[in-house]
C-alpha cells in the first residue's frame, strides 16, 4: 500500500485555476463525444432520504445543440433521450414517455448535460463565479475542486450551484454535486470515462416501442 500512497502523493499537486482553465480550454476544443458510467445519488433532506441510481451515458456535440442518452439500471428502469432540445424520459415498464421541452433553458441544458467535459474555461468564467476549493483525491483520482455559482437567472432556476472536482491527470470530471437549493442536491459519480469515442445516431436513439404512450407533463 505504501508505494501506491507514495504514488498518489508525487502526482498531486495544487492547481491555481488560471491552469485548470486553460487546460478546459485546450480540451473543449477537441470535444466531440463522451460515454461513461455513472452513479447517482439523490439527497432529499426534508426526508433525510438518499436514492441511488446506476447508469450508463452517452453524449455528443451537435450544431443544434447536445445529443444524448442516459440508460438508468435496477427495477425501476428509465431511459432519458436528449435531442432538438427536446428531453424525453421513458419508462419501459409502463410504456410511458414523457415529452419534455426545455425551450428558453436549451443553453443552460447543454451547459449542464456536459458541465466538465465541453465547457471551455472562458464559458465557464463568462456563465459562473468560481471557487478554486483545493485538491482532493476522489476514489483513487487526485482531483482540482472547483465551486461554480451560475450568474444568469435562467440557470439559477434550474440549480442554486455546482461543485466538479476534475481528474488532474485527465481533462474531465471525476465528480459533480448538483446543489438543487440549500439542503438538496445531486450527486455524480463517473467511472470508465472514454473522450470521443466514435457514436452513431443509433447510440443515441431511444427507439421507442409501437404504442408508446405519449404524455406531455408541462400542459397537464
Amino acid at each position: 500500500i505504501f508505494p501506491i500512497l507514495i504514488g498518489v502523493l508525487a502526482t498531486a499537486h495544487a492547481e491555481s485555476l488560471s491552469q485548470v482553465l486553460a487546460r478546459l480550454d485546450k480540451a473543449a476544443d477537441a470535444f466531440q463525444a463522451m460515454t461513461a458510467n455513472l452513479k447517482q445519488v439523490d439527497h432529499t433532506e426534508v426526508i433525510n432520504e438518499d436514492e441511488t441510481r446506476n447508469a450508463t451515458v452517452r453524449m455528443k456535440r451537435t450544431r443544434q445543440g447536445i445529443v444524448g442518452r442516459v440508460d438508468f439500471a435496477g427495477p425501476n428502469r428509465m431511459m432519458v433521450g436528449i435531442r432538438d432540445r427536446q428531453v424525453q424520459r421513458y419508462f419501459p415498464q409502463s410504456n410511458v414517455v414523457e415529452l419534455w421541452n426545455v425551450g428558453k433553458y436549451g443553453d443552460q441544458l447543454d451547459q449542464f448535460l456536459l458541465l466538465g467535459f465541453s465547457t471551455s474555461g472562458k464559458e465557464l468564467r463568462r456563465n459562473y463565479n468560481l471557487r478554486l476549493v483545493g485538491t482532493e483525491t476522489v476514489g483513487e483520482k487526485v482531483t482540482t475542486h472547483i465551486e461554480l455559482t451560475p450568474k444568469s437567472k435562467e440557470a439559477q432556476e434550474i440549480f442554486k450551484k455546482a461543485d466538479i472536482w476534475l481528474a488532474q491527470d485527465a481533462n474531465y470530471p471525476v465528480q459533480e454535486m448538483i446543489h438543487k437549493n440549500d439542503q438538496d442536491y445531486t450527486r455524480i459519480t463517473y467511472s470508465d470515462v472514454k473522450v470521443n469515442p466514435v457514436l452513431s445516431d443509433k447510440d443515441l436513439e431511444l427507439n421507442l416501442p409501437a404504442g408508446v404512450n405519449k404524455i406531455t407533463p408541462q400542459k397537464n
